[in-house]
């Protein structure tokens, strides 16, 4: 008996080491990102993120294996983020013309608060044509991503099978006005939300 809790106990405590070995890497990545969004990848070194970030060095490279590493991790963290908002626009509307209202908000106002973080994801994504190191996990995002378009197309009562091309048009009206924006254009959230009702009403 004592051999099975002694088993529980350490189960237990990897389970806690595990919990906090993530909730630290999440800490580090989310100051991270704050760098990196400002400089973007090429202009970067892990002692300038980590300058920038308030950590040093060592802690970066304790838990990330390298830049690339640390990078990958960032913006995986911050556009699960981003599906998780633009599901939980969805959530609590029944008509579709509320569910776009809803989404088309929250894109919208994803360019207005988060434009250099989403920059950096457009960064690494044309990495990924060369960095081979960055391809997984840009095809993880995006899938991801068009997953996410494709419940959104359901909610609003939309054919789902093309749901791929939906995403890349969605995609590219949001780096569009996401380019806009970051150039100073204060009407590009509005653009967009007027933009995506435009495509997604010529699907009826």
């Amino acid at each position: 008996m004592a051999t099975v809790e002694k088993v529980r106990k350490m189960k237990a405590d990897a389970r806690k080491r595990s919990k906090q070995r993530v909730e630290t890497k999440n800490e580090l990545a989310s100051h991270a990102i704050i760098a990196l969004s400002e400089l973007g990848y090429a202009r970067t070194g892990l002692r300038d993120i980590a300058t920038l970030s308030g950590r040093s060095v060592g802690a970066l490279t304790y838990y990330f294996d390298d830049k690339i590493d640390l990078i990958s991790y960032c913006v995986r963290l911050y556009k699960e983020q981003f599906v998780r908002q633009i599901d939980a626009a969805m959530s609590g509307h029944n008509s579709s013309t509320s569910i776009m209202e809803a989404v088309t908000s929250a894109f919208a106002w994803a360019i207005e608060h988060d434009a250099h973080k989403h920059r950096l994801w457009y960064d690494i994504r044309s990495q990924a044509l060369f960095e081979e190191a960055f391809r997984p996990v840009v095809r993880e995002i995006e899938d991801n991503l068009i997953a996410m378009v494709v419940r959104f197309l359901t909610r609003l009562g939309r054919p789902v099978d093309n749901g791929q091309t939906m995403y890349f048009v969605l995609d590219g009206l949001f780096r569009v006005h996401l380019q806009a924006a970051l150039e100073g254009d204060t009407h590009a959230p509005q653009n967009l939300k007027t933009a995506m009702v435009a495509v997604l009403d010529g699907m009826e």
